[in-house]
């Protein structure tokens, strides 16, 4: 089989870096967008500069490039989390949109496009929730529509916490839950909609291979957890206590109203369409998942 040849934007990220390497090993023919100056190719959406011929060739494009999201929201950095992923996406299609046959495009989206507090259990033809996450989604999301409109193909991997030792949300906890400090969050009782990094870049070499599959996406796990079960099984996977929950309002306090959306987010959500099309979980477990990830750490 030909492999495909694919361009990656937010290759220097926790998920970008697994992903071009997974790619790489598997013999995929691989592209990077870059901001450094004298990079292969160069791009700055900001500025709306990008180098036309990396996407001569290209198969798929996989846009994962975008301003962190756990940091403190004030209004200049929320401000950056929107436009750093609209401006691009719309730098990216219209510069698609140029070539004779445009790529399909793997736009990297999340599930806070359902809204971070709701009861029920969410599926991809669940409706667009309330909250800023939801509304830089929803924007990143529609700025693909010109392609969208001229028959490509698109796919949003609304994509859950993405559990890796090397970064991500996992990363930021294991030094308290090491040292015998962590817990709980808030009531421990909301729901944790989550994917193992290993599983991921599994699911982007999926949809790149499966031209049938476009639209929405759901990448977590078949298993959604409370904050409180993952706790337990983080705890028991690391030999350490997991004894001193933090309250709501401390949560708040450290990490200001991001915590609201993200920490707190009490979000059940199914991978229908993925188990639909036949995606198999290696780590469809907790305890499976996070096992997994210390023994390869």
């Amino acid at each position: 089989m030909q492999h495909k040849t694919i361009l990656v934007t937010g290759a220097s990220g926790f998920v970008g870096r697994s992903l071009c390497q997974h790619f790489s090993k598997h013999g995929y023919e691989l592209r990077q967008l870059s901001r450094k100056v004298g990079a292969e190719f160069f791009w700055d959406p900001a500025s709306g500069q990008l180098d036309q011929r990396v996407l001569n060739g290209v198969d798929v494009v996989v846009h994962l490039a975008g301003e962190p999201i756990a940091q403190r929201w004030t209004s200049a950095v929320k401000q950056r989390i929107m436009q750093s992923r609209v401006a691009s996406t719309e730098l990216l299609v219209q510069a698609m949109l140029a070539q004779a046959k445009p790529p399909a495009l793997i736009l990297a989206s999340g599930i806070n496009y359902y809204g971070y507090q709701v009861a029920e259990t969410l599926q991809e033809s669940s409706e667009l929730g309330a909250g800023f996450l939801a509304e830089v989604c929803a924007a990143w999301e529609g700025a693909a529509d010109p392609l969208r409109a001229a028959g490509a193909r698109v796919c949003c991997v609304r994509t859950g916490v993405v559990l890796g030792a090397a970064g991500g949300a996992l990363a930021k906890m294991l030094p308290a839950f090491r040292l015998g400090l962590g817990g709980p969050l808030g009531s421990g009782m909301q729901m944790m909609s989550w994917i193992s990094l290993a599983d991921l870049v599994r699911v982007y070499q999926f949809v790149t291979e499966v031209d049938s599959l476009q639209g929405a996406l759901n990448a977590v796990s078949p298993a959604a957890v409370s904050n409180f079960a993952f706790t337990k099984a983080l705890g028991s996977v690391i030999r350490r206590p997991t004894v001193l929950p933090m309250p709501s309002w401390l949560v708040r306090a450290l990490f200001g109203t991001m915590a609201n959306e993200t920490l707190l987010a009490d979000l059940t959500v199914r991978p229908t369409r993925l188990e639909a099309a036949g995606f198999h979980w290696r780590s469809s477990t907790i305890e499976s998942a996070l096992a997994a990830i210390f023994k390869e750490a």
